[in-house]
């Protein structure tokens, strides 16, 4: 299979940086606009995304209320952490592995979750944007291997969580999120 050029690495980089935007916390009035209009609005709507075609603060706080029943708690959530997906606990060697592969791509993931646990799917899906954004010729080669190697490690494991949060959501924009979010990454795991 043919590396991927620099370009389609920086399209790949928008893709996994505006999900892992998206996994980190709740949308905005701002973020919901962009989304509902423009090459990014295109882009969103055509991979799936579905946006309010009314952006109030009624649809912001509902939009809201969802992402936190959805991943933040109390009870009855999908915490979006691979630890707790794949060892039932907080914290573990998937944050050793994530903190490794931050150092080796000079990723500070304190910049983007400040104090978060380093395995959150959204902080793993924008490390995987900052690595394939940094993507430049002659290095393609290298910056595919280590993609690669971080998504075996740290983006295969979403499936269970994706399924979970999608009998939860209440909201057609976070459905299509978890939607577009499996597709995607099914699709990355092909190539």
């Amino acid at each position: 299979m043919p590396v991927p050029t620099p370009q389609e690495n920086a399209g790949r980089s928008g893709v996994y940086r505006l999900l892992g935007r998206l996994w980190l916390q709740e949308v905005d009035t701002l973020l919901l606009n962009q989304l509902g209009r423009g090459d990014l609005g295109a882009a969103f709507e055509n991979a799936g995304g579905v946006v309010p075609t009314l952006v109030t603060g009624e649809t912001v706080e509902d939009l809201a209320v969802d992402f936190c029943q959805l991943f933040l708690g109390p009870s009855q959530h999908c915490p979006p952490y691979q630890s707790v997906w794949e060892t039932g606990q907080f914290e573990g060697e998937a944050g050793n592995s994530m903190l490794g592969f931050a150092e080796v791509v000079r990723y500070d993931p304190s910049e983007v979750l400040p104090g978060g646990m380093l395995d959150h799917l959204g902080l793993q899906l924008d490390l995987m944007g900052h690595l394939l954004g940094g993507s430049i010729a002659g290095e393609t080669q290298i910056v595919e291997e280590v993609a690669n190697a971080f998504y075996s490690a740290h983006l295969s494991w979403p499936e269970p969580l994706l399924v979970a949060a999608q009998e939860r959501a209440r909201t057609a924009f976070y459905r299509s999120l978890l939607k577009l979010t499996g597709e995607f990454l099914e699709t990355e795991a092909r190539s």
